[in-house]
């Protein structure tokens, strides 16, 4: 019987993120795993343990000493930023695999039409939680392998939510940071005409084409490996970012970022901490931004933003 060995890292919900990134790599079918004690459905910010484990799998005959030290400096030289502890490495089963990971993703909703759904999870139209699919959902058919683009995690859920409100059809929507895809595949089957996807990870870039394609919307998704100042176009009518607060701060002081946004359009953050929103805050208005709304999920925040 095959086994599996399991590397698992414990931080929090800032710190999840940039792990999850640097495990993947290394991780079986890309599929990583948060696990955060508490109720996810409960928006009270102390709903939820603050500390997440993420933890990934990979097949026993890959299990050596090279590789076992190679994560370990990778996720040293990260704690020299960012304080993490050593990983903890154990073998499991192939049965305890399957079910570890994917015991972690099941059908959901998010906001009052999106419906989560993993690829190989039958579509009978129930969530754990009694929720039944409706006639109207939008459905949203994902694989597990990015952590932060399956929309489990707040950062994800609040841009579907806005996605969610602001886009009409017909949209023109730039999607920076497409990671996934998730967000670009959303706004298309929300309605959107045409979607452009920026990230600068070629796995993420590779991942999102996979999604669109098993989400039927592949030819209306253009995508590339590039930064914003890739895009030449301008004039968007929604330009949403899921990233970093000090990546979008940069964006707004450096990068031009309000200038993507049409007259009339909206620009969608996320990816920022309660503590963060100052700083955003400033920026969106020293580059001509206004905030139309504020979205929150325990302590993280979205901004729904227009040009003034």
């Amino acid at each position: 019987m095959t086994r599996f060995l399991e590397v698992s890292v414990i931080t929090d919900g800032e710190g999840a993120e940039a792990v999850s990134e640097v495990l993947r790599p290394f991780a079986y079918q890309d599929g990583v795993v948060l696990e955060q004690l508490g109720d996810m459905a409960d928006l009270d910010p102390n709903a939820l343990e603050p500390a997440v484990t993420v933890k990934i799998y990979l097949p026993e005959d890959e299990d050596t000493p090279e590789l076992r030290r190679r994560i370990e400096e990778i996720l040293y030289h990260m704690s020299r930023l960012y304080p993490l502890p050593p990983p903890t490495f154990r073998l499991l089963a192939e049965t305890d695999w399957a079910n570890a990971w994917k015991a972690h993703y099941h059908p959901f909703r998010v906001g009052n039409r999106m419906w989560i759904q993993p690829s190989w999870v039958e579509l009978d139209g129930a969530a754990p939680d009694g929720d039944m699919l409706r006639p109207d959902d939008v459905v949203l058919v994902l694989d597990p392998g990015m952590a932060f683009g399956t929309g489990l995690h707040p950062t994800t859920q609040k841009c579907l939510r806005a996605l969610e409100m602001v886009v009409q059809p017909g949209h023109k929507v730039l999607d920076v940071g497409t990671g996934s895809g998730i967000l670009a595949i959303a706004a298309l089957k929300l309605g959107a005409g045409r979607v452009v996807g920026v990230d600068t990870d070629k796995i993420a870039v590779e991942t999102a084409v996979n999604n669109a394609t098993q989400n039927s919307v592949a030819d209306q998704f253009e995508v590339w490996q590039g930064t914003l100042d890739s895009v030449n176009e301008r004039g968007w009518d929604v330009v949403v970012v899921n990233i970093l607060a000090p990546v979008i701060v940069a964006l707004l002081n450096e990068g031009g970022l309000m200038g993507y946004v049409g007259k009339n359009g909206r620009l969608i953050l996320s990816g920022i901490i309660d503590q963060q929103m100052k700083e955003v805050e400033t920026a969106v208005a020293k580059a001509g931004g206004s905030i139309v709304e504020k979205l929150v999920m325990r302590d993280w925040v979205s901004y729904i933003i227009k040009p003034q």
